[in-house]
């Protein structure tokens, strides 16, 4: 596989103009998507024109880091999970009902999700893997190399985007079923660079497509591409919810859907699948962790939607409901 995707640098000066003209081109593409959403204010020439000098400033600055660390290998993983919420976030910003979430409020829902993904999914890696990292603490930020866990990540980004939904007055379960198909989407996104990375593959198979990651931990071995099982899975998926949104019966039912399908793919591919999440809880039981988790997450997702399924539906809930109300301010006694 093709767990480096480019390498840079070392270069010389010649390369500063072609740096700076890249920078200052995002920089651009940047404002002209804040003033296209109205949030960036006009997109006069003034403003163009200050661009130019952190353009350079930055310029400087990324000819001076990659020649200090030279090459700099961009991996393959590390670029589709920014592929991965990238796409995430322009689905939300095209797709999502405007009363619920803006579509410029979308970068900084992917931003609040993103980090909160990352960080819970490599804690719950860690843990569930901590026999190798013990003794090597220095790997424990690697994130760039994989290991990451699906379901610490949902948990992370589960808590940001309660975050986010405080901190903007929005009712979490709207903001929730209005980004779910960007979930799915991102995943199929993410399990890409899994592939091209060579981490959470399969058991050993002899079948027609078996795969060998040289750069795995079984480099020798023909195993299961796990990864593109979830993909085509996970893409499935993506299309089911999509025609789903909009018509379920409740706020936070779409993404309890999502968390029911999700789980029952998961707990097929875990009989594929090796790795830290692949262990059994016992030995001798059948059951992986994986699968153990799945199937908790479908029954607590089961038994959420079962209490609130005799509520009013959600197409009777009035727009202003959609939106968290602003806290009140205390008054002061008047004297």
């Amino acid at each position: 596989m093709r767990p480096v995707l480019l390498a840079l640098g070392p270069w010389d000066y010649s390369a500063l103009p072609v740096i700076f003209v890249v920078l200052f081109a995002t920089m651009l593409a940047w404002q002209w998507a804040e003033w296209r959403y109205g949030q960036g204010g006009k997109l006069n020439a003034a403003r163009v024109a200050i661009t130019a000098l952190p353009a350079a400033l930055l310029s400087l600055f990324f000819l001076w880091g990659v020649n200090k660390v030279a090459p700099l290998e961009i991996k393959a993983w590390g670029t589709m999970l920014v592929v991965a919420f990238t796409a995430g976030g322009y689905l939300i910003s095209q797709r999502a009902d405007p009363k619920v979430i803006k579509p410029a409020e979308a970068v900084d829902l992917a931003l609040y999700c993103l980090i909160g993904a990352v960080i819970g999914a490599r804690v719950i890696f860690v843990a569930l893997d901590w026999g190798s990292y013990a003794g090597h603490p220095a790997k424990l930020l690697n994130v760039w190399e994989g290991g990451l866990s699906f379901h610490g990540g949902l948990i992370g980004a589960f808590l940001a985007g309660i975050l986010f939904s405080r901190r903007r007055h929005k009712v979490f379960w709207a903001v929730a079923d209005e980004t779910t198909p960007s979930i799915a989407l991102g995943y199929s996104f993410a399990r890409i660079g899994c592939f091209l990375n060579g981490c959470c593959h399969g058991n050993p198979c002899t079948l027609p497509w078996a795969v060998r990651f040289p750069y795995s931990d079984m480099p020798n071995a023909l195993v299961h591409p796990t990864q593109l099982y979830a993909l085509v899975t996970t893409a499935t998926i993506f299309v089911i919810l999509s025609e789903l949104r909009g018509k379920m019966r409740r706020p936070g039912h779409l993404f309890m859907i999502y968390l029911m399908l999700y789980s029952v793919e998961r707990f097929l591919i875990e009989f594929t699948r090796a790795g830290a999440t692949g262990k059994y809880v016992v030995a001798g039981f059948w059951m992986t962790e994986g699968q153990l988790a799945s199937l908790g997450i479908i029954l607590v997702a089961a038994i959420a939607m079962a209490l609130t399924w005799k509520r009013p539906p959600a197409s009777s809930v009035p727009e202003e409901a959609l939106a968290a109300p602003e806290p009140k301010r205390s008054r002061g006694k008047k004297h």
